[in-house]
């Protein structure tokens, strides 16, 4: 009986984990870094393919500011807005924080979007836009990708010409073709993949920079077999485990103020670098 309990709850964590995957963007702001008390100044960006992306850059205070900079590739749904909270937290520890919106997403330009593909090759082409022009804008000692489910993709491939100093990683995606497939097999629902996603593994394989990886112990798709198999690509990268499923590490790892022991996390490894 206990077995039939365990593969119950094993299913029951991979559906939910599988209902967090959608591309679902939306174009209205929950909030506004106006709402925040730190400094902010909105940018518009233009890609190499010519369109325009929205972005904000969130300013920690002259006396915690750390030199460090994340710009954040976030995942399938909402924009950058839903991510302010996170990023107050961070700016509040003494990071800089690069926000942008994909194409189709908030208030950058206008892209036809099926919710039925996984992600599309122009996102990681919007990460690179952000990645090129951020390394010009901001003259931080280090700069980094804080990269969240889909973004994972999207950084992975962005950095390869792209490079930066650092990952941190949450719901890390090691096979986008295995994710479609068990999304078929549990919820009978087919999900394609653009163009380029068989390119997906040699941009894996070059996956060389310190990554710290958080993964939750109840993430059903992005696991934590996952993150430990991509983390042996450089000998500095670690694995956060958290009791908790997929993007949940931040509110997982709260302690004090939200997100304490995740922002701790990555200080300290940080550090080490």
């Amino acid at each position: 009986m206990k077995e039939f309990k365990n593969i119950g709850l094993m299913v029951i964590t991979l559906l939910f984990s599988i209902g967090a995957w959608a591309l679902k963007p939306e174009k209205k702001y929950v909030e506004h870094p106006s709402d925040f008390k730190f400094k902010y100044k909105e940018n518009t960006i233009t890609t190499a393919d010519q369109v325009s992306l929205k972005s904000w850059i969130c300013y920690p205070d002259v006396k915690t500011d750390n030199k460090i900079t994340l710009i954040l590739a976030y995942g399938d749904a909402g924009n950058m807005s839903y991510w302010l909270r996170q990023a107050s937290e961070l700016v509040k520890a003494g990071y800089t924080i690069v926000l942008f919106d994909y194409r189709g997403f908030g208030g950058s330009q206008d892209f036809a979007i099926d919710e039925k593909y996984l992600y599309y090759d122009e996102f990681a082409t919007d990460l690179a836009a952000m990645i090129q022009w951020t390394k010009k804008e901001i003259k931080n000692e280090c700069l980094g990708i804080w990269s969240l489910s889909m973004g994972s993709i999207m950084a992975t491939i962005a950095i390869e010409k792209n490079p930066v100093d650092f990952m941190v990683a949450e719901g890390f995606v090691m096979d986008p073709f295995e994710i479609v497939k068990i999304i078929k097999q549990y919820k009978e629902e087919e999900y394609k993949l653009p163009p380029n996603a068989s390119l997906y593994a040699a941009a894996l394989s070059q996956l060389k920079i310190p990554c710290l990886f958080f993964a939750g112990r109840r993430d059903g798709l992005t696991t934590i077999d996952d993150s430990m198999r991509v983390k042996f690509l450089n000998p500095k990268s670690e694995v956060i485990q958290f009791n908790a499923g997929h993007l949940q590490g931040f509110q997982s790892l709260s302690s004090t103020s939200h997100g304490k022991k995740y922002i701790d996390g990555i200080t300290a490894f940080l550090a080490k670098l």
